[in-house]
């Protein structure tokens, strides 16, 4: 108890390391408890050594000081490293919440991180987190530092290694002895087979964990420095900012050779004007002097100061982890949504500096049309999508070809194509090549793909210019008579020159007609080609089917018909989100016939005015007030105005806490939740989560993600107290091992996981209402009996009227059930 906060574990520490070197040894410890003012024993001290050296090796560094003094911390950090599965993970949190982008996590920065776990964490545990990741005391933890606090044991190894590693040329040398095939680029197969490699597998493992920022799976020479001996590329990465264009670097190159012979040495970097530090002088040779003469030519500078467009794109590609990440940073650039971005847009986003946009343009532009697409921009970050579309179209020369493709793709004839008919085609399709795909040609987000969509991907230029031309024919007629004005001479055959003779196309227009419509290639389209090419519609992302009414002072969006409803309870970010909320508000009413209505719960609150998620929470959760909405404004609006007989309710992510609070309603027949945080509103609240659980009466449904709390898991908390209650064996808890909260309403549906289990979650949730959704005088549903089906056996009532028979009291069961509907 003589440490009662982290700082004071941490002064402890350092007062207990006498030489300082970021470990206490028994020696140490010895010296620290066994004087007045603690005076433990010799054995008493060892036995505590021995609970701190957790890794046995003779000493117990900060982390395993901090599991000593604070024993929940171990849980703590488990939990939270137990967050993120994968390095990319891992990397690309750090990035999502470093929101200042300065490259460190704040205090405040890292809470929100912990926070969006779905863990609740106190301050305590928060600064024990900061101050396990904070190993130069700069009171953030940077990008390295959140790396060895995540991959402890890749960070350790790596650590090791760097030891016997004293200047770049060590690294260079060691690089050159394993590339045995000479590329300049090593694999995990070649490091492992190489006689020149001195790392055992392990090694080799955390090396590529941490090392291969792109994730092409094989590290260049600047990787390996980057890994091997960081100084030197923290160096040259800060070195390059400052000269943002190759105008400079060569104005830079010409100032550095003093005896104009044409190349620089190490003694002119040193002595010249412009100051280098040895990092700076021996990072720069290491890289740029392919030839070892000790010499820089120009082209060898250039090549470190200003490298080629394809390692710029090397480096913007270890910035994206995924093909979600590339199309959010393609929608944030498309400031005017036309599906295209310049170089102006894409400067004023200051996503990519000058010497990055060139490069991005140089490589995507294929046309030189000075704009990139989303396609063009996707090729240039995530390239695996260009290989997959060749593969893909390679056999595909007209719409025909396209439409007879997809129908040998559409295995279930249900006209959508999923990730897993692509993957069961034959096509020998990757998992990221498929994800590519998806990716380009989901066009309205729902995880699969229909005709048009498919044609798109197949045949890209040319149905945009079909879907501009077309867009002025209103029917089949329309098509039919234009035609004939086409058909200058009646022979049933439109050539090229007649089409540019009669309309108003183009040449790039007439032959985006006839690349896709002339079937047979015979040079001419007939009127079934026409009729054919012209109705092919462009894909067109998704539009709301609802509308927003106003109830009371609340806008409500309500999408469907009939008597039942579901209340559809909004996440954290509001009403007006971007994410899919309303998309599968629209599915969920089109395929049940239910009226869905999503009210605004939020009102005019708005999350970026929070400064922190907890502060956030705080703020919106106020049961009262949703209340009073519920209970005089809502629910006689849906009774009365709109004549709704059987109502349920669903929420997601913060919703689900007001799910579960209107569950306690009885006109509430069933509730669905789905990446609940329900623990999380509860505690922001400052509400006791065992009332709250208590006061539920429907049958729930309740589908966790990996990083939700263990509250609302099966087994949990609320599992724990809905079996005690009446309609506990009518709930399910279901644990989604494999998805992270968030992935229904924001995951990328290119992801197939992410694809089928968001498909999923939504046919359980309806089938699960379905169950409970009725009301008296319902319509019974016809349902048809199978051929074949067997049924109970014939037997006399006369012998079966006793109270103790399973037989007869499952009669009078259903007898009483059917009575009871026709009263």
């Amino acid at each position: 108890y003589a440490h009662r906060s982290v700082e004071d574990v941490r002064k402890a520490f350092k007062t207990y390391d006498r030489d300082g070197d970021g470990a206490i040894d028994r020696g140490e410890l010895h010296k620290a408890l066994t004087n007045y003012k603690f005076n433990f024993s010799d054995q008493e001290v060892d036995i505590i050594f021995a609970a701190g050296d957790i890794d046995n090796d003779g000493c117990v560094d900060f982390e395993e000081f901090m599991y000593l003094m604070c024993p929940s911390t171990a849980q703590i950090v488990k939990k939270f490293r137990d967050s993120y599965k994968t390095i990319n993970e891992v990397k690309g949190a750090f990035r999502k919440y470093d929101k200042n982008r300065d490259g460190g996590l704040s205090k405040s920065e890292l809470s929100r991180m912990m926070m969006s776990t779905g863990h609740s964490f106190t301050d305590m545990e928060i600064d024990a987190i900061l101050n396990l990741g904070d190993r130069d005391g700069d009171g953030e933890i940077d990008l390295d530092e959140f790396m060895i606090l995540m991959t402890p044991s890749a960070s350790e190894t790596l650590s090791k290694i760097r030891q016997g590693i004293t200047s770049i040329a060590d690294v260079k040398g060691l690089f050159k002895d394993i590339d045995v095939d000479g590329d300049g680029l090593l694999s995990k197969e070649e490091m492992l087979n190489s006689p020149g490699c001195k790392f055992d597998k392990e090694q080799i493992e955390a090396i590529y964990e941490l090392g291969d920022s792109n994730g092409d799976e094989v590290l260049d020479m600047g990787e390996f420095i980057a890994i091997m001996y960081p100084a030197a590329g923290e160096a040259l990465a800060k070195l390059c900012k400052n000269y943002p264009n190759i105008d400079e670097v060569e104005l830079l190159f010409r100032k550095l050779d003093f005896d104009n012979d044409g190349s620089i040495t190490k003694t002119e970097l040193s002595e010249g004007s412009i100051r280098f530090t040895p990092q700076e002088v021996e990072a720069i040779f290491a890289l740029g002097d392919i030839n070892d003469d000790g010499a820089l030519d120009l082209e060898e500078f250039i090549g470190v100061m200003y490298p080629s467009a394809a390692t710029v794109a090397g480096r913007l590609r270890g910035q994206y982890t995924d093909i979600n990440s590339v199309k959010k940073a393609f929608a944030k650039i498309d400031l005017d949504g036309d599906g295209k971005v310049t170089k102006e847009e894409v400067a004023k986003t200051d996503l990519f500096n000058n010497q990055e946009i060139d490069a991005l343009f140089f490589l995507g532009d294929s046309n030189n049309d000075g704009e990139i697409d989303l396609e063009e921009f996707i090729g240039v970050l995530y390239p695996v999508v260009a290989a997959a579309l060749a593969k893909m179209t390679k056999d595909v020369q007209s719409v025909d070809d396209a439409r007879y493709l997809f129908k040998q793709l559409d295995h279930d004839g249900d006209g959508l194509l999923s990730q897993e008919e692509l993957r069961k085609s034959g096509c020998k399709f990757s998992a990221k090549e498929i994800e590519a795909l998806f990716a380009v040609g989901d066009v309205n987000g729902d995880g699969e793909i229909d005709i048009n969509e498919f044609i798109n991907v197949m045949c890209p230029g040319a149905t945009t210019v079909i879907a501009r031309i077309s867009a002025q024919f209103k029917c089949l007629e329309d098509i039919q008579e234009e035609f004939k004005k086409m058909d200058l001479d009646g022979d049933g055959q439109i050539t090229r020159e007649e089409m540019m003779e009669y309309s108003a196309l183009n040449q790039q227009e007439v032959n985006a007609v006839f690349d896709l419509g002339d079937t047979d290639r015979d040079g001419s389209i007939d009127l079934n080609e026409f009729v054919g090419v012209m109705q092919t519609s462009a894909p067109v992302p998704y539009t709301e089917s609802g509308t927003i009414v106003t109830v009371g002072e609340t806008d409500v969006y309500l999408v469907g018909s009939g008597a039942k409803c579901v209340i559809w309870c909004h996440d954290m970010k509001g009403f007006n989100s971007d994410d899919r909320t309303r998309q599968l508000v629209d599915k969920l009413a089109e395929t049940t016939g239910w009226v869905i209505a999503v009210p605004n719960f939020l009102g005019g609150k708005k999350i970026e005015e929070s400064a922190d998620e907890y502060s956030w929470l705080s703020s919106i959760t106020d049961w009262n007030t949703i209340r009073d909405f519920w209970v005089e404004r809502l629910l006689p609006y849906l009774r009365d105005d709109l004549g709704i007989k059987a109502i349920g309710v669903l929420g997601t992510g913060w919703g689900s806490y007001v799910a579960t609070r209107m569950s306690s309603y009885e006109e509430i027949l069933a509730c669905v939740n789905i990446q609940p945080l329900i623990s999380s509103a509860v505690e922001a609240a400052k509400e006791d989560l065992y009332e709250v659980y208590e006061d539920v009466r429907c049958p729930t449904l309740m589908m966790a993600c990996r990083n939700n709390c263990p509250n609302e898991k099966p087994g949990g908390l609320a599992n724990n107290i809905y079996n005690s209650c009446s309609f506990g064996k009518k709930c399910e808890f279901v644990e989604l091992q494999d998805m992270m909260h968030g992935f229904l309403l924001e995951g990328e549906r290119s992801v197939e996981a992410i694809a089928v289990q968001s498909r999923m979650s939504m046919k359980k949730t309806a089938e699960f209402l379905g169950k409970f959704l009725h009301y008296h005088g319902e319509p019974e549903p016809v349902v048809e009996a199978c051929c074949g089906e067997k049924g109970i056996d014939d037997f006399d009532l006369k012998t079966h009227s006793s109270d103790c028979c399973k037989t007869c009291l499952e009669i009078k069961h259903q007898a009483n059930k059917a009575a009871s509907r026709c009263m």
